[in-house]
């Protein structure tokens, strides 16, 4: 939930404030029309009272008024939050999804017709209703998505993807004209000939 808005509750509290002290007062001046020994201060009192009673009912009024506004800013401001929040839950969803059921493809027979497959797609099935236990967890988003991605391999029998990067091998730096190449890790670099000036190779020298 978002945070109340510091301001408008202050505004509230104020308000509600004066509507309170408009209260002691209105009571107090009651009192004392109703304790009057005259007809005039009676008259006086009484005028009195009706200010101070017209003063707590728009004190009221108003409070109850930005107390509805302050109300509906939170929700729209909670539902949009909400929103947020679930719009996040099925992007981090399908990501987590269509990795598995790649695994699942990577993993199945090569002859069989995945599209008519009733066995696939029952597992497919299975995973969108995994998935969607799992997404309604307070926590979903806090998961790290490849440890999410490995456990639900292993909870439907597939080998998890590989996680860890290929490391590439190192660059041979190229002569004018021509590209790097990259050394695959474990194999050793075969070093070409240095061509002649005149563009042709320079012979074999002849071990025997």
């Amino acid at each position: 939930m978002p945070a109340p808005d510091a301001s408008a509750e202050r505004r509230e509290q104020i308000l509600g404030e004066v509507a309170e002290g408009l209260h002691l007062v209105f009571k107090e001046t009651q009192r004392r029309a109703m304790e009057a020994e005259d007809n005039d201060e009676f008259v006086r009192l009484a005028g009195t009272l009706h200010k101070l009673a017209r003063g707590v009912r728009q004190c009221l009024g108003w409070h109850a008024k930005l107390e509805r506004e302050r109300r509906a800013d939170a929700a729209r401001a909670a539902e949009v939050e909400d929103e947020a929040h679930a719009a996040e839950v099925q992007d981090r969803r399908a990501v987590v999804a269509r990795k598995v059921a790649r695994r699942f493809q990577e993993t199945w027979p090569d002859d069989d017709d995945l599209d008519e497959n009733e066995v696939f797609n029952q597992r497919l099935e299975a995973l969108d209703e995994r998935l969607d236990d799992l997404s309604e967890d307070e926590d979903f988003l806090d998961r790290d998505p490849d440890a999410l991605i490995a456990q639900l391999c292993e909870e439907f029998g597939v080998e998890p993807p590989s996680l860890k990067p290929l490391t590439p091998g190192p660059l041979i730096p190229a002569k004018a004209g021509e590209a790097e190449t990259q050394v695959e890790p474990g194999a050793s670099a075969a070093i070409a000939p240095t061509p002649r000036a005149n563009g042709h190779d320079r012979p074999h020298t002849d071990s025997s």
